[in-house]
């Protein structure tokens, strides 16, 4: 076996449950490189010597400042990939075993990496010692926004996870008694209402601004989309999975999701739409399903959580070094040289990271109790 196909066999994901679906972290790929593209965007800008830009430029500029519905892709992927084993005949609630799976997953290498920035702000002494302690025990317990109302000096990307973790706590019992609705067509029109119904909500009190939206307050119709999904994913609606053109229509939803992120009502349903249909795109697309589940894709995007906590820092060290050689090149030039050079040093210590920091925690802990319990199984192992 060459060193290449060694490699590839310790990175790729493999789910405690034995069934990996490649597309989904295919859509994590499709999610985790929007939000790095936007975040060196925003260090050049903010760190470099740019001169004006011209029209198609600043077009250029727009587009890769939308790479926050990453962010949004990463929600509904989590309310796909947690309903899903509910979704099954026959399926159990065992929220502890639940619990565990997700501290035993996701807690160790967000405080491992959430400490290494801490430190780092510490080191460069940024803000006073007092100061920065509160802001990171704020951060490693989910709770910056409920105290501070703003994204966290230590990683700013935590806000997200904040979120995710909102949802996480929620989501079983949420799954468990949206799929014992047998009807189908009434548990999904209730779905469909209680998302357009979410999002009127949320324009009348506000929720979409912040500091509400950096909560699941904000945030929740994102996450009934993925429900919504899982649902139809497990029992396909035959003119939905026969549609021919979702491999055409996929590109024209990502940009529909980049020009429909807004504040605004009328643009907020199309976004959920398109988000819906993004999903469906990734399972009933044809040639979509299999680019998103190339091997490298999906080596890359199972890899995301490692590549979203690490990213930011290594960015803004990168940024703030390079921007001391002053105004070199146009902003196009600026920015490909740039990530030329940084992509693959994120790429290569977030393989490393990954590695040694994170897939230690994604192997299974309790043989026997997981084994006894299959939404244990089925869910608790695609973080």
């Amino acid at each position: 076996m060459s060193l290449f196909q060694n490699l590839k066999s310790e990175l790729i994901r493999k789910p405690n449950s034995g069934k990996h679906l490649p597309f989904v972290d295919g859509l994590r790929f499709l999610a985790i490189v929007p939000v790095i593209f936007q975040h060196a965007n925003e260090r050049l800008f903010k760190y470099g010597n740019l001169p004006e830009l011209k029209g198609w430029e600043e077009q250029v500029s727009f587009l890769i400042s939308r790479g926050t519905i990453g962010v949004f892709i990463f929600f509904a992927i989590s309310g796909f990939i947690l309903s899903l084993p509910f979704s099954r005949e026959n399926s159990k609630l065992n929220y502890k075993t639940y619990l565990k799976r997700r501290w035993q997953r996701i807690e160790p290498p967000f405080i491992f990496w959430m400490t290494c920035c801490a430190l780092i702000l510490l080191v460069m002494q940024a803000y006073p010692i007092g100061e920065l302690l509160w802001h990171y025990l704020a951060t490693v317990t989910y709770t910056h926004q409920l105290f501070y109302q703003e994204y966290s000096i230590i990683n700013p990307v935590a806000w997200s996870l904040e979120v995710e973790i909102q949802f996480y706590l929620l989501a079983p019992f949420f799954a468990f008694a949206y799929f014992q609705v047998r009807s189908l067509a009434k548990r999904r029109s209730l779905l469909i209402a209680g998302i357009f119904g979410w999002i009127l909500l949320q324009h009348g009190m506000g929720w979409h601004l912040q500091p509400w939206k950096a909560t699941l307050l904000g945030q929740l119709p994102h996450f009934l989309v993925g429900v919504l999904a899982a649902d139809l994913y497990q029992k396909p609606v035959k003119w939905i999975r026969d549609f021919r053109f979702w491999d055409l229509v996929f590109s024209l939803l990502l940009l529909t999701l980049a020009y429909t992120w807004t504040e605004e009502l009328g643009k907020t349903f199309l976004f959920e739409l398109s988000l819906l249909g993004l999903l469906l795109s990734a399972i009933y697309g044809r040639y979509t399903s299999r680019i998103l589940s190339l091997s490298w894709i999906s080596i890359i995007g199972g890899m995301c959580y490692t590549l979203y906590l690490m990213h930011l820092p290594l960015l803004e060290g990168y940024y703030s070094f390079i921007a001391r050689f002053g105004q070199w090149s146009g902003y196009i030039g600026q920015l490909s040289i740039s990530l030329i050079i940084v992509l693959p040093i994120i790429f290569l210590c977030s393989v490393i990271a990954f590695r040694w920091i994170e897939q230690p925690f994604m192997k299974k802990k309790d043989q026997k109790s997981l084994r006894s319990n299959p939404i244990g199984k089925q869910v608790l192992s695609k973080a």
